[in-house]
């Protein structure tokens, strides 16, 4: 991009415009370092004084290396298209420092130091309109707080010069328009500059004269009164020499105050300024000062907290000098404080738009929103229009053409629809319009803006602002916990911190407490007539039937996002549908996009739609669990959504685990499930649904009846996943709930299974006692009730409890027994995958009984039955089994071959877990023969993935093989720690100690 393409503006948010009009995407330090090379025009700024300007002193320890970094990146973004290697042409480098190569006039401080110059020039020729013109124009380009969101010492003392500049030349200009006449106009401006600035003596002395000359007397004198009490309170003087003698004129009538000469306007005459008939018949237009200028901005809220992101997009927006009409679309759910920051934004760019700011709440979410003609009536009387046309099309044909060639804001408040607001938006450019709705409008030309909730941090200021940083401090993790069960919704912040207030002695951690229980946690956030669900309430009861019951029904799920699929199960329809309402719902803000065709409610509409639903849908009797929906609607909602995930499931274990006979004894589906065209896609799929499908089941385990079968079901079709992807940890929870209920509610069948799913999990994340315990009751039911379906699997499973000590040493004898007797079993119900799998684990115990070459032939006939399946789980298991026998039999380099395969399989099929054990044997295998270095890279890689995976047991096998490898390479300080760690966790889990360990414990 070429450097005359480029435009760039400080008097506001610091910004940079590409040559198709684009702002270019900068982050706060990239807008510190511009701004410090903007003001310098050209010249050459050090690194050091970069580093000063951006950070201070003392800066961070990396800062000059973070300044390098920002300054590649910002040269990419100013210029995109620059080939590698070729010299910057825009920010360049130079000796000692860095430029910023700019063309004439780009930067809007060089424009109004033009305008400025050429302003100063015109009054010493003594043109006063002219000089006004200039200040006028030079003014207009300001946007805002200059340099506004951008840190750093340099930007701060720039921003306080550049502020004192622009209030110099507003006083300078308003004192023109005093002067020419035009006080009446002035006057709301002055009031409110010195409301601003109280101890600025020359804008109080504007104000009293432009008083004095409307005819109000009284008002000036009571202004000088009320700068000489600030005077003295603030800094214990008295009013200077210009403010005391404009004082005593004005009480001394003095005729020469009121001389105020008229002012012909130049150009065409504007379509609302009023004229009067002169002695030959024509006439010309009045002063200025004869135009109302409307100033109907309510109040900025005096707690207005955080959003700093927001107000910077909006007021980079809300730009004058656009040359397209400006209107920006914002929406957001309701209490999320739309209303707040419009004004906020509108209130800091109110200066860009000096002939005034309009305001209406367009009453979006009542029964009856406000009609567009009779907001354009209400705005035309404010513009001083006495005769208000009739119809609704010349109503804003007059209210297009008063704005034309003015400088205006318009605020919609509160929209309900694109028709309500189109009638209302100004037709030329110079004015801009701000709307607010809870929907999603379609506008021509806006800039659609969606406001989301607070982060933790501006909800917790909110918060502070409003209870006392006393308190606040004293708790500040329960106000976190406060903050985030109100979702951040800003209106919700607002309720439970004005009832904190009103009741000093409350803590908040009490507040808190009241709010854990989801089903009345909208009946405490609430204070008066200020409630949340009264909030959502406008919106809901706007819905259609439909939209309402997609509304109510989507909520029943629970997990953080609903994909489309789940949805339609919910609401029995087709996903076409189903994605219709789910983007209806959207647009009105009472829901969510959760990335491709995935939506979440905010926590507290979830909560005010599941109250709907069991409103909407009453109680017909039933077993159902405490703040459950009630309703035969809702349960076969939650019963459909069951059913699908079952019938999907089903297919994505039979690709994982082919030949295995489970799916055929699952719950029968009626669902159409998702397709998969390998086990890859039902993997991928199960890692996206996972929350849905873990709040499925702990709803479940809630709901009992009878469909806790099908839910149980659900959890066994996860035993693949838990293994590929060691989902132990996630799902050992609902495993012991949906346990307990099938106990409860005497299902055996159904108790089998998930003890069976909580036993091995318990065993996988090192809690192997635990484990045995829920395995050993499943095998009993299992042979007393004859029920043959998971005696297979539960006898291999308690075979590995017992190959690995889970509940004291290992009995080599008795696993091999239990594996044997699983064999027979998976062989007599032909479950291929089973009898592979038993196979396989059965070789452990051979070995260390030192049945070495039985072990190796288990293997060996289990790896060519495993090879025609492709790679799956068992043929990585098998392989890393036969790997780990040729380790035993001392043969490591034909080991490393064997688990060099079985990695390249298991990164086939996206196995992380599996790949972590085959990662530990290559570490072991290179141990023996030597490669100390290899060993100790391959064990890394296994410590890494098993922290991050929570599989404690294969995290201390491997700080032990670590720590050993590490001793034997001569590295003996990190070799200690990793050998101290392991005997930790070893000791902590109850895992058998291994002698070395043993040895090190008694040693340490």
């Amino acid at each position: 991009m070429h450097q005359d393409e480029l435009r760039y503006a400080l008097l506001g948010p610091v910004k940079v415009v590409d040559g198709m009009g684009e702002p270019v995407p900068l982050t706060p330090q990239q807008r510190a370092i511009l701004a410090i090379l903007l003001a310098r025009r050209g010249r050459t700024v050090t690194a050091d004084d970069l580093v000063d300007g951006v950070w201070g002193h003392p800066a961070p320890k990396r800062a000059l290396s973070t300044l390098q970094s920002q300054i590649f990146e910002l040269r990419r973004k100013l210029e995109p298209g620059r080939r590698p290697r070729t010299p910057a042409a825009v920010l360049v480098s130079a000796p000692g420092g860095y430029r910023l190569v700019t063309a004439e006039g780009v930067c809007d401080l060089d424009q109004f130091d033009r305008y400025l110059a050429e302003a100063e020039q015109t009054a010493r020729d003594g043109d006063r309109e002219g000089t006004r013109r200039l200040l006028r124009t030079a003014l207009s380009l300001w946007r805002g707080l200059p340099l506004a969101g951008v840190p750093g010492p340099h930007a701060d003392s720039l921003r306080d010069a550049l502020t004192e500049r622009r209030l110099t030349a507003v006083e300078a200009r308003i004192r023109l328009d005093v002067e020419l006449g035009a006080h009446a106009g002035s006057t709301p401006e002055l009031a409110l500059l010195v409301a601003e600035h109280p101890l600025r003596e020359g804008l109080r002395a504007l104000l009293m004269l432009a008083l004095y000359r409307g005819g109000r007397q009284a008002e000036a004198l009571a202004a000088y009164a009320d700068g000489r009490s600030v005077l003295a309170a603030e800094l214990g003087v008295e009013p200077g020499t210009e403010l005391t003698d404009l004082y005593q004129r004005m009480l001394r009538a003095d005729p020469s105050l009121a001389t105020a000469p008229a002012v012909t306007a130049s150009g065409p005459l504007r379509a609302d300024t009023p004229q009067e008939s002169t002695t030959d018949g024509t006439t010309e237009a009045t002063a200025d000062y004869r135009h109302p200028i409307p100033a109907q901005l309510p109040a900025s809220p005096a707690d207005f907290t955080g959003r700093t992101a927001a107000a910077e997009h909006l007021l980079a927006v809300l730009d004058a000098d656009s040359p397209q009409i400006v209107v920006s679309a914002m929406s957001g759910l309701g209490g999320v404080g739309k209303t707040a920051l419009a004004l906020h934004a509108g209130h800091r760019v109110r200066d860009r738009y000096p002939d005034g700011q309009l305001h209406v709440d367009l009453g979006g979410t009542s029964a009856d929103p406000v009609e567009p003609a009779e907001v354009l009536g209400r705005f035309l009387r404010a513009l001083g229009i006495g005769a208000v046309p009739d119809g609704l099309d010349e109503r804003a044909a007059l209210y297009r053409s008063l704005l034309a060639g003015r400088r205006v804001l318009v605020l919609l408040d509160n929209a309900a629809d694109g028709r309500q607001v189109t009638p209302l938006l100004p037709g030329t450019p110079g004015c801009a319009a701000l709307v607010t709705s809870r929907a999603r409008l379609s506008l021509p030309s806006a800039r659609a803006f969606e406001l989301d909730v607070f982060s933790a941090g501006e909800a917790v200021a909110l918060l502070t602002r409003i209870v006392g940083r006393a308190r606040i401090a004293a708790e500040p993790e329960a106000a976190a916990e406060l903050v985030a069960a109100c979702g951040h919704l800003p209106l919700a912040v607002r309720i439970v911190g004005a009832r904190l207030a009103q009741r000093p002695v409350w803590t908040v951690a009490g507040l808190v407490d009241r709010l854990t229980e989801e089903q009345h946690r909208l009946d405490h956030i609430r204070i008066g007539d200020l409630a949340v669900d009264a909030t959502f309430r406008l919106s809901y009861d706007q819905l259609t039937p439909d939209l309402a019951r997609a509304f109510r029904l989507g909520s029943l799920a629970e997990g953080p996002a609903l994909s489309v699929p789940m949805a339609a199960a919910l609401l029995d329809r087709d996903e076409r549908r189903t994605e219709s309402l789910l983007e209806q719902l959207v647009d009105v803000s009472l829901l969510e996009p959760s990335g491709e065709r995935r939506y979440r409610y905010h926590d507290l509409l979830r909560l005010f739609a599941r109250a709907r639903a069991e409103e909407a849908e009453p109680d017909t009797g039933g077993t159902r669990a405490p703040g459950a929906p009630k309703g035969s609607q809702a349960d076969a909602a939650l019963d459909r959504l069951v059913d699908f995930c079952l019938a999907t499931l089903r297919g994505a274990y039979r690709l994982s685990r082919p030949g295995c006979t489970t799916p055929d004894a699952m719950a029968p589906t009626r669902a159409t499930p998702v397709p998969f065209d390998d086990a890859a896609a039902g993997q991928e799929w199960v890692r996206d649904a996972l929350d849905t499908l873990l709040g499925v089941l702990r709803q479940a385990a809630r709901r009992g009846g009878t469909r806790l079968a099908p839910a149980v079901d659900l959890l066994l079709a996860l035993d693949p996943f838990g293994e590929s992807d060691f989902l132990w940890p996630y799902l050992n929870g609902p495993a012991a709930a949906l346990a307990d209920a099938a106990a409860l509610r005497g299902r055996p069948a159904a108790e089998i299974r998930a003890r069976y799913m909580l036993g091995g999990g318990l065993w996988q994340v090192g809690r192997g006692a635990e484990g045995c315990a829920q395995v050993d009751r499943a095998l009993a039911l299992c042979r007393a009730t004859g029920d043959e379906v998971m005696l297979g699997q539960l006898l291999n499973v308690s075979g590995l409890l017992e190959v690995t000590g889970a509940t004291g040493l290992p009995c080599h004898e008795s696993a091999l027994a239990l594996f044997q007797e699983g064999v027979a079993v998976h062989v007599r119900r032909g479950n291929l995958w089973g009898e592979l799998e038993t196979r396989n684990n059965t070789a452990h115990p051979l070995r260390q009984l030192g049945r070495m070459s039985e072990a190796l032939d288990c293997l060996t006939d289990a790896l060519s039955r495993a090879t025609p399946l492709g790679w799956t789980v068992v043929r990585a298991y098998v392989q890393c089994g036969h790997a780990r026998t040729l380790l035993s039999l001392g043969r490591p380099a034909d080991a490393v071959a064997s688990f060099t395969e079985a990695l390249g399989g298991c990164r086939e099929i996206g196995s992380e877990h599996v790949e972590l054990l085959v990662e530990h044997g290559l570490g072991e295998a290179a141990h023996a023969l030597g490669r100390y270095g290899q060993a100790a890279a391959h064990l890394e890689r296994t410590l890494s993935g098993a922290q991050r995976l929570g599989n404690d047991p294969l995290r201390a096998g491997a700080l032990l093989a670590l720590g050993t490898t590490l001793s034997a390479a001569g590295r003996t300080e990190r070799a200690d720690a990793c050998l101290r760690a392991a005997h930790h966790l070893h000791v902590r889990l109850g895992m058998p100690l291994p002698e070395p360990l043993a040895t090190y414990g008694t040693a340490t």
